[in-house]
């Protein structure tokens, strides 16, 4: 190969691969070939000619070689990445799918499942996509509802204790200082890790409506993505909108009444699209306050107080319109 190559493209004064002398020389050109077909460059007709150039040009190739490995194996990764996410969600909508197919009742009467013109069948699949489109903003797989933060970030479970403390409250942190009885104002970072532990993400389609969770009750909601409007848990003909700002802690202040307390007039929050919260559950605030005596005393009393007072005076005002329609 070499003899035929040196009859071919010699030239005079550039690398010269042949005698025992030329041992660095021949190892370039060796080098130069190997690398052109591996990376399948090719064989050009402008080639180098002195020992310096064959060097510079194996450098180039071996740098060039390197950089598209690394392009092609990013996009690989990419198409990988799109391909797990397309098929999860098929296989959930496929699971949707039969589920819905065995309802034994595929109409619902509107007081079983509420003052909603949408079929059941089309909102599962709506929530489904939804859900979808909003994980492709980030490179996480598709989540369920109702996660907490070990289920959302499964490493805070293989971290030491204080490593768990302080990564809770880097991803809670602004979030809990909206809350005034629970910021750092009044909790110690121990004590807002505790909570922050407590929390979980719920996700609702458009059309529902939220009083209390079934399993944790009622909670504060701060809301991420999405809105809704909130009324009071009154008769239909009473009902008073509100409209509220993402990112705002909501019920800040009627979570610390009791569930018991003028239950009818505590308020409801009616969905409008597909909607992402940070729900704060009562039993871990209440938990928390009872053991800081201080948080409770500069702030959280009043606020319960003056939610109690605002629930009171609902009730006079519901009397005051039910005598007055009375009398119309």
């Amino acid at each position: 190969w070499i003899s035929n190559w040196y009859e071919i493209s010699y030239v005079e004064g550039g690398l010269n691969p042949v005698g025992w002398a030329n041992a660095i020389p021949r190892y370039w050109l060796c080098l130069f070939w190997a690398i052109q077909s591996i990376t399948s460059i090719g064989y050009g007709n402008i080639t180098p000619v002195t020992t310096v150039e064959y060097g510079f040009a194996n450098f180039l190739m071996l740098m060039c070689g390197v950089f598209w490995a690394y392009i092609i194996g990013n996009l690989v990764e990419v198409v990988q990445s799109m391909g797990s996410m397309t098929k999860e969600y098929v296989t959930r909508m496929n699971e949707a799918n039969q589920m819905m197919h065995d309802f034994t009742v595929k109409e619902l009467p509107e007081s079983v499942a509420g003052s909603v013109y949408t079929k059941s069948s089309k909102r599962v699949r709506r929530f489904i996509t939804n859900q979808r489109d909003v994980q492709r903003g980030n490179k996480n797989r598709l989540d369920s509802n109702a996660c907490t933060l070990s289920d959302a970030y499964p490493t805070l479970s293989i971290l030491s204790p204080e490593l768990q403390r302080v990564c809770a409250i880097h991803l809670t942190y602004s979030l809990l200082e909206t809350i005034p009885y629970l910021s750092s104002k009044y909790l110690s970072p121990e004590e807002q890790a505790d909570i922050a532990m407590q929390c979980v993400t719920l996700e609702f389609s458009a059309s529902e409506k939220f009083v209390a969770h079934p399993d944790l009750g009622r909670g504060v909601l701060i809301f991420r993505r999405g809105f809704a409007v909130v009324s009071r848990n009154v008769a239909t003909e009473y009902f008073t909108w509100h409209s509220d700002l993402t990112d705002l802690p909501i019920d800040v202040n009627e979570v610390l009444v009791e569930d018991d307390y003028f239950k009818e007039h505590q308020l409801v929050f009616h969905f409008v699209g597909f909607t992402k919260v940070f729900f704060v559950p009562r039993s871990a605030i209440m938990s928390v306050l009872e053991k800081n005596e201080r948080a409770w005393k500069e702030c959280a009393r009043w606020r319960y107080f003056m939610a109690g007072l605002v629930l009171y005076s609902l009730r006079d005002s519901r009397k005051a319109f039910e005598d007055f329609h009375d009398c119309l």
